[in-house]
């Protein structure tokens, strides 16, 4: 029995896309923000942990990637959700009487364009999670985006989300990674010199080694302005040598951690 740690609550996608990850004996557990999720597995008070990394339409999930930079955590499986997205209120509640509207920051920018045409003039809130959303509900003045209304809640309007397709990435994350042979992706992170072509120089192993790059996202080194690490995810060919490649990568960088290679996990 594994324990599997999540961000919020049952109402949340993220808890739907535990679910995926998660046998009949495993047991879930929620938490504030995505990084106490992704911390508690570091902390060895969970075994695991589900995070989401990145959003059709919202992007990159800053939390996660910095998580990932961070801690010693590895990438061991991959699962991508749909992520309707709901209007929520008060049993009774209308959305021309609401004036206030909660919700995580990623799916407030899933429902930007909804939120400019029938909310201009509301007050717009992120909280922790969508979870936290519908806690702040106290009257009908007040709704939240989420995934499912809690008990004395309802939907006033559905899948408000601005794309239809919208749909998040979610990893499941160990302490130990993988056996390198049971996963087509990988994922990597590295710092180059701060010097012209020195991140050409590292992003050409992949075409050297004919490995498809399907991301590339920089973020913060956040010790000083100016300086990024670079998460890379590829898919690996056949023939490829990761021993081979990570070792190339790594004289080709100042720093470079290897997240994993995992599998796609659907059910």
């Amino acid at each position: 029995m594994s324990r599997i740690a999540y961000l919020g609550d049952k109402y949340t996608h993220t808890y739907a896309a535990a679910q995926m990850f998660a046998s009949d004996k495993d047991v879930t557990a929620g938490y504030h923000t995505i990084y106490a999720a992704i911390n508690s597995v570091s902390e060895c008070e969970s075994d695991y942990a589900v995070a989401p990394v990145e959003n059709s339409c919202g992007g990159s999930i800053a939390d996660t990637l910095d998580a990932l930079w961070a801690l010693p955590l590895y990438i061991r499986g991959e699962t991508v959700l749909p992520v309707p997205q709901h209007l929520i209120g008060l049993k009774g509640a209308r959305r021309d009487g609401i004036r206030t509207v909660y919700s995580h920051p990623q799916a407030l920018s899933q429902c930007a364009s909804y939120l400019r045409t029938y909310f201009a003039d509301a007050d717009v809130i992120a909280t922790a999670s969508t979870a936290d959303a519908l806690c702040q509900l106290k009257d009908f003045s007040e709704a939240a985006i989420a995934r499912a209304p809690a008990e004395g809640q309802e939907i006033i309007d559905a899948e408000i989300e601005d794309v239809k397709n919208n749909s998040t990435r979610f990893l499941l994350l160990g302490r130990e990674p993988l056996a390198a042979d049971q996963g087509g992706k990988c994922s990597v992170v590295f710092e180059t010199q701060n010097r012209p072509g020195a991140l050409m120089n590292a992003l050409s192993l992949f075409s050297e080694h004919r490995l498809n790059m399907t991301r590339i996202e920089s973020r913060p080194h956040k010790s000083k302005l100016g300086r990024y690490v670079f998460f890379v995810d590829f898919e690996r060919g056949n023939d490829c040598s990761l021993s081979l490649v990570l070792g190339e990568l790594s004289q080709r960088t100042t720093a470079m951690k290897f997240l994993g290679s995992y599998p796609y996990i659907k059910k």
